[in-house]
């Protein structure tokens, strides 16, 4: 009897995985299982009065019976790995889904990070019999990657209704280069890359993607700035500026990184970081005890473009969340507020929540009102909120006005329209 080709069993793998990869999501909606995978995500036992989840203790234990498992073979180079790992799920977790409130054992949340790393070990597996070179099989693994998180979405947008998500297509990269680091660093199956000795910079920019550690760090470089910012425009209507962002971001990372082979370049890139820094350090020195210190209403190249500085840190157009506590960050740049983004907001217990719907008033829709104050019921804080919706010029003045006064505000800035 004829023995199967081992080349053309892991390619029928492969493919199978890929298959699975794109009907997955498709299967959970049209069967309707998202809300028994969230009830299972959150299932749990109690300990002294602590819920303790199933899926979080299930996934330590395996952790741990892995480690006494391959004890011998753990390296200081494989530990490395898989601290890299644990702060980019940290990361992920930090900026993905601020206001969907999932933790960080749900099963959804992180379905994009397990089945894009796993997509990655099938495709090394098949490949590699396949005597695909390193730096190729890195590029490649990755490319094929993305280009089947476009097929998956658009696949979810036509059969099942969903919408087109490019966060969703960040966190896949993600998980992509969690499978590298997983299969180069940890697992060393199929090869590794040397690092020690080994020179990241090149004299042409094609040829980063000929040498196995300088495609990995390109590689890793776009995912990184596709992760910051793509939770930052999720709204469809931000899809090109969410794109243009990227691919801008990315060319300048590049590019720096490319010429700080050169020492005056790299005095240079320093020097003007480090005036950087200090300015902004400095402003926010002799405005730490204020507030909003400016905001204005500009058209960029015809892209309406505002301006909010915080404590002497200038936000140009993303939009912004204050907490009550004064702690400022970045957030989706959203136009309406589903029931689940205004639970995230309530669950901080603000006794005010200021919404500032833009310089032209287009944002901050979803609520009873679309401009003006009401009052509702908070379940976490079992007392009244204050609702306030005001354009965004307003808005800042109020917000202003009521921290001086002590009052427990929670302000979300649309910066644009």
């Amino acid at each position: 009897m004829k023995k199967k080709n081992p080349r053309s069993k892991a390619m029928i793998q492969y493919i199978l995985f890929t298959t699975l990869v794109v009907m997955t999501p498709f299967i959970v909606v049209t069967r309707f299982l998202q809300g028994t995978v969230h009830d299972v995500s959150h299932m749990g036992f109690f300990i002294f009065g602590h819920e303790i989840p199933y899926v979080a203790s299930a996934a330590v234990l395996g952790l741990i019976v892995f480690l006494i498992w391959q004890r011998k073979n753990i390296t200081l180079r494989r530990i490395g790995g898989g601290f890299v790992i644990v702060g980019m799920i940290a990361i992920s977790q930090k900026v993905q889904d601020l206001y969907g409130g999932m933790s960080v054992y749900d099963l959804q949340r992180n379905w994009h990070y397990v089945a894009y790393s796993a997509y990655v070990f099938f495709f090394f597996r098949a490949f590699n019999l396949r005597n695909l070179p390193q730096h190729k099989a890195i590029v490649y693994s990755f490319t094929s990657a993305f280009l089947l998180s476009i097929f998956d979405e658009f696949f979810q947008l036509f059969f099942s209704n969903r919408v087109f998500d490019l966060c969703d297509q960040a966190k896949d990269c993600w998980g992509c280069i969690m499978g590298l680091i997983l299969i180069l660093f940890v697992s060393e199956t199929y090869g590794t890359i040397k690092i020690r000795g080994q020179r990241i910079w090149k004299k042409r920019f094609k040829d980063y993607f000929k040498d196995p550690l300088s495609a990995f760090v390109m590689v890793g470089l776009f995912a990184l700035v596709f992760i910051l910012i793509s939770p930052l425009l999720t709204d469809h209507s931000q899809i090109i500026t969410l794109v243009i962002f990227t691919l801008v971001a990315y060319a300048v990372v590049f590019v720096v990184v490319h010429f700080t082979q050169f020492k005056p370049f790299r005095i240079a890139f320093i020097s003007l970081f480090a005036i950087c820094v200090l300015l902004l350090t400095v402003s926010f020195v002799k405005n730490k005890d204020g507030y909003i210190t400016h905001y204005s209403y500009h058209q960029v190249l015809s892209v309406p473009v505002g301006l909010v500085i915080y404590k002497g840190l200038p936000v140009p157009f993303f939009d912004l969340m204050i907490y009550p506590d004064g702690f400022p960050r970045l957030v989706d740049k959203k136009h309406f507020f589903n029931n689940v983004d205004k639970k995230f907001f309530l669950d901080h217990e603000p006794s005010i929540l200021l919404v500032g719907t833009g310089w032209e008033g287009q944002g901050g829709k979803g609520f009873t009102k679309e401009e003006g104050t009401y009052f509702t019921f908070n379940n976490f804080s079992i007392k009244g909120t204050q609702i306030i919706i005001l354009k965004t010029s307003e808005a800042c003045k109020l917000y202003n006005r009521l921290r001086s006064e002590g009052k427990n505000v929670l302000f979300v800035i649309h910066n644009t329209c």
